[in-house]
């Protein structure tokens, strides 16, 4: 694409840049017309699309990926998106694992303009706290990661910092839903399609 102004910047779930759906979200994000970057996280060590979520030990995988290499390489993805590629906005999505990352970088002066999360796993208080820019929600009714207590938590810290935010809470949708759904769930393939269009909307409206 020619415009490279307004990109975005795609953080994956823990199935990473091999999962198909990852690819297939990223090209559509492309393709409603913005520039999309799509970074290795874990160095090919992206947790096997095979193997099932709920049967998963994250611990010793979490351990090789710890926060501070994680905010590395996306430190370095957003200074190249900037420098070598003109972006002058951009806005970051993040699904599962990436749902803490994106608030960190929205963070006054992190690099992140814009943001929308999809059931974000393992975000802290401080996190939502530092969000400075406009921060948009797909949360799903059964996301054990992030619950009822965590979405009012979020929802109350955005609301005292005056922030400009969207929290959209999806029935019937279980962790994972906006990239991983059981598409045969009518909910669920709702919920995923939505998610989607949310962000989109987001974006085209605050990026």
């Amino acid at each position: 694409m020619n415009n490279t102004a307004n990109a975005v910047l795609y953080v994956t779930d823990i199935y990473g840049v091999p999962l198909l759906q990852n690819k297939l979200l990223a090209d559509s994000i492309a393709k409603a017309g913005y520039l999309v970057i799509m970074p290795d996280l874990f160095k090919g060590d992206a947790i096997p699309v095979t193997t099932p979520e709920g049967g998963l030990n994250l611990t010793e995988w979490r351990a090789r990926h710890p926060t501070a290499e994680i905010d590395s390489i996306i430190a370095s993805t957003i200074s190249y998106m900037r420098n070598e590629l003109g972006a002058t906005r951009i806005g970051g999505v993040g699904y599962c694992f990436g749902g803490k990352y994106v608030p960190r970088f929205l963070a006054e002066g992190k690099g992140l303009d814009v943001g929308f999360i999809a059931h974000p796993s393992s975000l802290e208080t401080a996190e939502i706290q530092g969000i400075a820019g406009p921060i948009t929600i797909a949360a799903g009714e059964l996301d054990g990661a992030f619950n009822a207590t965590g979405r009012h938590t979020a929802e109350s810290i955005l609301q005292t910092k005056n922030a400009t935010y969207q929290l959209n809470l999806y029935s019937g949708a279980p962790h994972g839903f906006a990239v991983r759904p059981n598409l045969n769930v009518p909910r669920q393939k709702y919920a995923k399609e939505s998610a989607f269009f949310q962000a989109v909307q987001w974006f085209d409206a605050w990026l």
